[in-house]
């Protein structure tokens, strides 16, 4: 079945499901689960699932097909609530203002028609902006094309988005390489107003590249990931500028820098870095906030240059190293680790990583797309250790997340796999069979798939 007829299918089921229903399988998969990864559910009409976040025990599914609500309080019977079909590509990232109750929908420049618009690079992207208070019934209550779309993530408490990603169009953007940064102010969402500059320009070495996707950690920070690097940036509040030297105000519109830089190629084979995280809680050398989490995407099957997982000590980047010359001084931050699913337990092969999910304890939950979710042990950032595995034999996992002692899986042939992990920092994992893979990752003509590197060639 061609990828548009699938997605068809899938509505024309949804539809057909009565308010509260929900088709789960509740048998394990076929694949390498470790003894301390329990199989709870799968829903598969959740096939082509992108991404996920939640409000309370409500689960916001986005997917190539459209947005759909859960109730989970119980896991193992997940209840379909409401849906908002829609043809949508990509929306990697979904993000929820929770006080006000809007879901933030990224529609990518690429998928700006359908999802099914391979090539395709229109000079502006969109974002729809849900009303999901009431659980029966998600709306849309706002709409604005922005000249990226890739994604699209929520800073100062969603009173802003910042919006990422793809590479430029020709056209529109000539003296880029790849989209940076684009806020709007979304205070109100029937009214979006959008900054005046585009924000994490010259980021690979001077160069204004790909920028992807934006995490914000528990202080406040914005980090953008992108070609060459991760950059985070206050947002509000006054702080030193490291560039001008002054205390100035930082806010959605004209942030301020605060660290990271460029990663080097030893670490990081194509130097795309597609999502990162900060735990301001952790520590290396008996420095706390130091130690930065990133995603390298690549996604190829090829061990030496699969995306992989990176820590960065930020030491050394707090003085405007990341910006200030760069295109001379080509400034790297230092690796402390990497890591790839490259002979390890429950192996099959090698694939890219993709996004992380933070325990808060020192246990990260990692998508490595058919190479499925791999538990890790980072409270030694010098040292990743995997300490269990989920991989199903038909695994394209994109993202994990925890929420309520659960990990919720995205998977896009899969559909949304509900696992517990039981395991610990003292956790050892046994060596399952290692198989050869016989079905590497297929790259759809219809969606480009995945998040490449190449201009000419890629979609992402």
């Amino acid at each position: 079945m061609k990828i548009r007829g699938l997605i068809l299918a899938i509505i024309v089921g949804l539809v057909g499901l009565p308010q509260g229903a929900s088709a789960t399988i509740a048998a394990p998969p076929a694949g390498d689960i470790s003894d301390n990864v329990e199989f709870i559910a799968n829903i598969p009409e959740m096939k082509a699932a992108i991404s996920i976040n939640f409000l309370d025990d409500r689960m916001y599914v986005s997917t190539a097909h459209g947005v759909y609500a859960y109730d989970v309080t119980d896991p193992s019977a997940p209840l379909l609530l409401s849906a908002f079909p829609m043809y949508i590509w990509e929306n990697e990232d979904v993000d929820i203002d929770v006080e006000r109750k809007l879901l933030f929908i990224s529609r990518d420049p690429r998928g700006f028609t359908s999802p099914a618009s391979s090539g395709a690079t229109f000079p502006y992207g969109a974002v729809h902006i849900l009303d999901i208070s009431n659980a029966a019934a998600i709306t849309q209550v706002g709409f604005f094309t922005v000249p990226a779309g890739h994604t699209t993530t929520c800073v100062n408490r969603c009173d802003f988005v910042w919006s990422a990603g793809p590479y430029a169009n020709a056209q529109t953007q000539p003296d880029f390489v790849g989209r940076p940064v684009y806020a709007t102010d979304v205070t109100n969402p029937t009214n979006p107003i959008p900054c005046p500059d585009p924000i994490d320009t010259g980021r690979n070495d001077g160069v204004t590249d790909y920028a992807h996707d934006v995490q914000v950690d528990a202080a406040g920070v914005a980090w953008v990931s992108g070609a060459g690097g991760v950059r985070g940036y206050w947002t509000e509040g006054k702080h030193r500028n490291p560039l001008s030297g002054k205390i100035e105000t930082a806010t959605g519109c004209k942030p301020i820098p605060f660290a990271g830089g460029g990663t080097p190629d030893s670490a990081t084979p194509s130097r795309f870095m597609h999502n990162a995280w900060r735990n301001v809680n952790t520590k290396v050398d008996g420095r706390k906030g130091d130690v930065l989490y990133a995603t390298e995407e690549n996604v190829v099957s090829d061990c030496a240059t699969a995306g992989r997982f990176s820590i960065y000590d930020l030491k050394g980047s707090y003085n405007g190293e990341g910006w200030r010359n760069i295109e001379q001084t080509k400034f790297r931050m230092k690796v402390l680790d990497t890591w790839t699913p490259e002979g390890q337990d429950g192996s099959s092969g090698c694939a890219s990583a993709h996004y992380l999910s933070d325990r808060g304890d020192g246990v990260l939950a990692y998508a490595f797309y058919e190479q499925g979710t791999r538990f890790l042990d980072v409270s030694n950032p010098r040292n990743i250790r995997q300490i269990g595995y989920y991989r199903p034999d038909d695994a394209n996992v994109w993202a994990p997340y925890f929420h309520n002692g659960y990990v919720f899986i995205a998977d896009f042939t899969r559909g949304i796999d509900i696992v517990k992990f039981g395991g610990s920092h003292d956790t050892v994992s046994v060596r399952a069979p290692i198989v050869p893979i016989s079905n590497p990752l297929p790259m759809s003509k219809a969606f480009g798939y995945l998040c490449p590197l190449k201009k000419a060639s890629s979609p992402f």
